[in-house]
């Protein structure tokens, strides 16, 4: 299997660097470039840096930081890439013209190797994690947060690589389920076994985990907090309603309506009140040019080649004082729809030097209305309760803006809301397929940008939502390519 021979002869070459870079016993291993595993899975204290490694792997361009958030974006309905005058580079845009192919499949295979190494990392310490000498607390919050990881690493992979749950539920192709550092799995279980999977290993870290600390910067580690919240992400997206509801209760808990961020204090900054889990990025991990921020911002040197459409600058312009439309600014067509929601960290040098978001408690509150509109304990009187809380922060007007629909139109204005409140957050084409909307983007938007017309409306079905398994991988392991590739 290519992805996993990628991570055994990549395994360990960079984790460490960050507290061990100059420790003899690494800097004299040989081959120079890969610093031995029996140095690694003997200590608590080194497999700790395999996972701070760990967590620099996820933030790689190939993953969360570009990758999966910017093609959520472009194959979504709310933003596009610019007009071909300004010269876009062109091998980036297949998932937006939903292009894709098993031969042509935009940044597929950068993603799932990015991915499998990242798991091959966190297998390695899981697998070493009980016998390795030093503390044992410091041990049991290593296991923690490998599981953790884990678990939302194959939640990326499943809704990025396999179909929804709406469409066939478990019976449905998963994703091949490597959870061995010694051994290769190139079978891909069901959509069933693999959410099984990825709730078991959440469910793992949340028995052992300590409490949160709630200092300043602790989220950009995953923290209890932190897996409840992505566990009641995962049950939304198996329309588990129930579950999702718990889930989210479990953080409201903790984290309440006084840390949503208000119309004075919406900036969109390194953790904010509502951080629940974001990943650290400084200049040593920074991708600059190739990082997330760069992507929608044209200054200092930024690509900023990804706009809004007219149609999302509208939607954002619907609520009186709402304070997210100050992120929209000057853009490369000399408008105003450049959504700059990640702005370079004052004072450091290059670009996309800012955090990444992973999960907010604005989700949350968005998500407890999605389940209570769809069956769970409280109905839709419920869910208006946790919506118009999230709205009453993003609007000087809640008598004119406040929602008030129920059944079907309930779930159309959640829908909405999640479109304003987490653009750019790796959510837009995941939400069309998930709940089983056709992506019908107006022809007026995507004028002169270089995509089919007959591209533009893309039913929830299609097999374009979703990756193809890579073709190299195909041919060096004999995986199964998905149906509709």
């Amino acid at each position: 299997m290519k992805s996993i021979q990628y991570i055994k002869t990549g395994l360990l070459v960079v984790v460490l660097a960050f507290q061990q870079s100059c420790n003899e016993d690494v800097l004299t291993q040989t081959p120079d470039h890969v610093i031995s595993e029996s140095l690694v899975i003997n200590s608590v204290d080194k497999l700790q840096d395999l996972l701070t490694g760990s967590y620099s792997e996820i933030s790689d361009g190939s993953y969360l930081g570009r990758t999966l958030y910017k093609r959520a974006a472009v194959k979504g309905t709310d933003f596009r890439f610019v007009k071909t005058t300004f010269n876009p580079r062109d091998y980036e845009q297949t998932e937006y013209r939903y292009e894709e192919s098993s031969n042509n499949n935009g940044g597929a295979e950068s993603m799932w190797l990015q991915c499998f190494k990242a798991i091959g990392n966190l297998n390695l310490i899981l697998d070493n994690i009980e016998t390795a000498e030093g503390n044992d607390s410091e041990r049991q919050q290593i296991k923690a947060q490998a599981l953790a990881l884990r678990g939302m690493i194959y939640f990326d992979l499943t809704r990025t690589f396999a179909y929804p749950w709406i469409q066939e539920g478990a019976s449905a192709q998963g994703v091949p389920l490597n959870l061995s550092s010694t051994e290769i799995i190139t079978e891909r279980s069901s959509l069933g076994e693999t959410y099984n999977q990825i709730i078991s290993d959440l469910n793992s870290a949340l028995d052992i985990i300590e409490e949160n600390t709630w200092a300043q910067g602790s989220t950009k580690y995953i923290t209890k907090t932190g897996i409840n919240a992505l566990l009641a992400r995962i049950y939304l997206y198996q329309q588990d309603w129930e579950s999702a509801l718990t889930y989210c209760k479990e953080v409201l808990s903790v984290k309440n309506e006084v840390d949503l961020m208000g119309i004075d204090t919406y900036i969109f900054d390194d953790y904010t009140t509502e951080s629940l889990f974001e990943l650290s990025i400084t200049t040593d991990n920074s991708v600059g040019s190739n990082g997330l921020g760069a992507q929608f911002d044209f200054r200092e040197g930024g690509q900023g080649d990804v706009i809004a459409t007219q149609t999302f600058v509208d939607l954002m312009q619907a609520y009186e004082g709402d304070p997210r439309t100050s992120l929209l600014l000057e853009d490369k067509e000399g408008t105003n729809a450049a959504f700059v929601k990640y702005i370079n960290r004052s004072g450091d040098g290059g670009l996309s030097i800012h955090n990444i978001p992973i999960i907010r408690l604005s989700e949350i509150y968005l998500t407890a209305a999605e389940a209570c509109a769809n069956g769970a304990t409280g109905g839709d009187a419920q869910a208006l309760v946790y919506l118009n809380t999230l709205i009453s922060k993003r609007t000087t007007n809640l008598e004119a803006s406040q929602a008030t629909e129920n059944g079907n139109a309930l779930k159309e204005r959640i829908a909405e809301e999640r479109r304003r409140e987490l653009a750019l957050e790796g959510h837009a084409i995941y939400d069309y397929i998930r709940t089983g909307k056709d992506i019908n983007r107006p022809e007026s938007d995507h004028v002169n940008t270089g995509v089919n017309v007959n591209n533009l409306n893309v039913a929830a079905t299609s097999a374009k939502t979703i990756y193809p398994i890579p073709a190299s991988e195909i041919e060096a392991s004999g995986m199964q390519q998905t149906k509709g590739y």
